[in-house]
This record gives structure tokens, sequence and C-alpha cells, in this order.
């Protein structure tokens, strides 16, 4: 009876303790639950700890550092539980806690921390890699770029036991961090040289470890773009690098593979890499097109869409026309950019392009799933009082594209057109006689192409 209870002690402390796999990224511990019992006659020890633990997480959540590091001192004493899953779960729970609370104590200073992480290091050895990363982060934020590397460095070459998949990431993690480092050393070098203070020896030197830094640093993106991941900033350090020594095809490569290989998770920033690369490179508009074509299918919000639509009127294919009407849709129905000037301004011109070009078919096709929830989200008489006051240049812009969208009669063209009359009377004559002479509305049009549809039906039915 006794040894069942035991093992029945056994199994609740594990299900009460965090395991390894369920504490993922720098986040705390939390409580799975408010201990019970710890007032009753049979408090224990375990109790107790986890009671101290519960007062801990609530002084941490209302900012009450000194209490929290106070109950952290107590609650110490859980490395010393004799239950394996609590001793193996002890070190990184104090880790995560412990540093938080420093880090936001009023009287922690520098070397506070960094004598905590370097004890907690020696405690919790299974996060070793993981406690000498947050070190180094903490080191860069305070500026202390040398501390910082050599605790990069040390970790780097840093084994336990069998070397597991989670102990291989996290290196390569540690050792793009300090190609980072290496990256700035070759910026700082790079700048003294170009600034020619130097005398020919001391520059010559220079370059000498310019060249070292950069090998480094290369070595080190190289080496983490083997693995799966969004790795953006080692990304720009490692084209910033290669860029710099005229690499533009392998460049293109490193920037085709990240957006397109599908071993990385997707990543709308890679497309846009790709493209600023290949437009600072001058490469065709053919390759700009594709390359933001593939990000609208991922992104129809991004700001370069504008970008998008000018690369797309300047092409000869119809086909692009069309998509630009599309990607003007497609950006305006987000709420962002429902203040934009210049996509209104862009699909007012893109809609009147059309309708001179008896292209309304294109309008129609973007519309008819719009038709039913445009108005109340764009074209109510609220939206133009409140934008004629606010910016009377994008109500205009936004009447066009209302008056051609629902007819004279919508409530958004009628509002800026009364309240146009005296200031914009030249534009809101123009914008009448535009829709007047163009069938004013794609409502009016559709119901005159099926006025002829049925009148062509009746004559060949009768004939």
């Amino acid at each position: 009876m006794d040894g069942s209870s035991e093992r029945s002690a056994e199994r609740e402390d594990s299900e009460e303790g965090p395991s390894e796999e369920e504490v993922l990224g720098l986040q705390l511990p939390v409580p799975r639950r408010k201990p019970h019992g710890y007032l009753s006659k049979g408090t224990t020890y375990r109790h107790t700890v986890d009671l101290c633990f519960c007062l801990i997480h609530e002084a941490i959540a209302k900012s009450q550092w000194e209490k929290a590091a106070e109950l952290m001192l107590s609650y110490l004493q859980t490395l010393e539980d004799g239950t394996t899953e609590r001793q193996r779960c002890a070190p990184e729970i104090i880790w995560r806690l412990g540093s938080e609370i420093l880090l936001n104590h009023p009287r922690s200073t520098v070397e506070d921390v960094g004598l905590f992480y370097e004890r907690i290091k020696n405690v919790g050895i299974r996060s070793y890699l993981k406690i000498s990363l947050e070190h180094v982060f903490f080191l860069l934020c305070n500026g202390s770029k040398d501390e910082a590397l050599l605790a990069a460095t040390t970790a780097e070459s840093w084994k336990y036991g069998r070397a597991s998949l989670s102990q291989e990431n996290t290196i390569k993690l540690i050792q793009a961090y300090r190609g980072i480092l290496d990256y700035r050393s070759w910026l700082e070098k790079k700048a003294a040289i170009t600034q020619g203070d130097m005398s020919y020896a001391t520059q010559l030197n220079a370059v000498k470890e310019m060249c070292i830094f950069q090998q480094q640093a290369k070595a080190a993106f190289q080496g983490i773009l083997k693995f799966p991941g969004v790795w953006d900033p080692f990304v720009l350090c490692y084209i910033d690098l290669l860029e710099s020594s005229e690499e533009k095809e392998e460049v293109e490569q490193i920037l085709r593979d990240y957006a397109y290989d599908p071993k990385f998770p997707a990543n709308p920033n890679a497309f846009v890499y790709l493209y600023e690369f290949l437009k600072r490179n001058e490469a065709s508009n053919e390759a700009l097109i594709n390359v933001l074509m593939d990000l609208h299918t991922r992104v129809p919000s991004h700001k370069l869409m504008l970008e998008f639509c000018d690369l797309l009127k300047q092409s000869e294919s119809e086909e692009h026309h069309q998509l630009a009407l599309k990607v003007l849709f497609d950006l305006l129905d987000f709420s962002g950019w429902g203040y934009s000037m210049e996509a209104w301004r862009q699909i007012g011109k893109r809609l009147k392009t059309s309708l001179k070009r008896n292209q309304d078919l294109w309008i129609e096709d973007q519309w008819k799933s719009r038709r039913s929830w445009w108005p109340l989200y764009h074209f109510t008489e609220f939206h133009a009082k409140k934008e004629w006051k606010e910016i009377p240049k994008l109500a205009m812009k936004k009447a066009l594209a209302a008056g051609i969208l629902l007819g004279p009669g919508c409530a958004y063209y009628k509002a800026v057109c009364r309240l146009g009359r005296k200031t914009k009377m030249k534009k809101v004559r123009a914008m009448k006689t535009f829709l007047k002479n163009h069938s004013c509305s794609l409502v009016e049009r559709r119901t005159q192409r099926q006025i002829v549809f049925f009148t062509c039906r009746k004559t060949t039915a009768a004939s």
C-alpha cells in the first residue's frame, strides 16, 4: 500500500512539473494548477515548494520584483528535491524565473546578472546552451561585445554526453550569432579603413583582420542556412558580406533558395529580399514581376504591391494590365489601406482606363465578389463626411471609384459632390462629365448587356 502511494505521488509530481518538451522558447514557467492541501495537517515539503512557486509567479505578474527575489531564495531548496522529475526541471525553472527577476529588479546590476548566468549554467547543465545564448543576448544589449564573443565561443565548443539533435541545433544557432559578432567587427574595420586615418602598416593589418572576420562570419551564416528556419537577420548580414565581394550570382542563388526551397517555412520577407536584390542589380521587369507575383499570392496587402502595379502597367501584356486592377482591389480589401491616397488614385486611374478601352468586364470580374460588402466598407455617407473633413483629396479620389462602381446614386459619391460644390467645383464637374459619358456605372452597363442578350434571343426564337 505504501509503495503504491509513493508511485502515485511520483506520477502526480510528474504531471505538475513542466517537462523539457513542454517548456519551449524563453517563456516563464507557469504553475500547472494551484496546489491544494498546503494548509492542511498533511502539509509537506513539496506542497510548500509548490506554494512558493505560485507566489513567485504572482509577484512577477504584479511586477513585485523585490518580493519575487525574496521568495526565490526560498525556492532554491527545490534543487535538493529527491524526485527525479523535479530535480530535472528545477534548474530550468530557476533560470527562467531568476533571470526575469534580476533583469527587472530595481537594484540589480550587470555584474549580478552575469554572475547568475555563470552559476546557473553549471547547475542547469541540460540547458547550458540555451542559458549561454541568453547570456550572449544580455551582454550585447549592454554593449559588452568582447564578453559576448567570449561567451559565444565558449558555448560553441561545449559538449555534454551524447550529442542530441537539440544540442546540435542550438550550437548552430550560437555559431550564427557569433557570426553576427564577426560581421559587426568586419563593419567596424571596414569603416576604419574607409576613413583613411591610418598608416600603411596599420591599414594592411586592418585589411587582414577584416578578411578573417569576413570568412568567419560567412562560414557561420552558411552553416545556419543548412537548417530549416526563418533566418532573416543572418541572411541580411550574409548577403551584405557576399555583395561586398561582388559574388552576385551566389547571392541570387541563396535568396532564391531561401524564398522557394520547400525546406524553409513560408516567409514573405524572403521574396522582399530577393526583389530588392534584383532591383539593386537592375534586373528585367519580367524578373521583378515574377517575384512580386509570388509575394502577392502570400501577402496581398504588402506595401510593395503599389510598386507591383507600376511594373504591371509598364508591361505590354493585357494580362498584366488586368492583374494590376486585381492587385489594387485586393489591396483595398484591407482596412490598413483605406486611407491610402496613392492606392485610391491608382485604382481610380485603372478604372477610368478600363472603361475607356471597353474593358469593363475586368472591373465586373473583380466587383462581383465585393458588391455585397464594399459599399458599407468604403462608400457610406459617414465615410464621405469624415474623409472630406480630414483629407478632401482622398475623398475626391474615392468618389470617382464609387461613382464608377455604384453609379451617381451612391451615397458616398453624392455626399462628396455636394460637399465639393464650392471648393472643388471644377473637379466635381469633370468627374460628373466622365461618368455621364461612360454609361455612369457598371450597373447600367450590365443592364444594357442583359437587354442586348435577351433581344438577340427573342430575335433568334422568332426567326
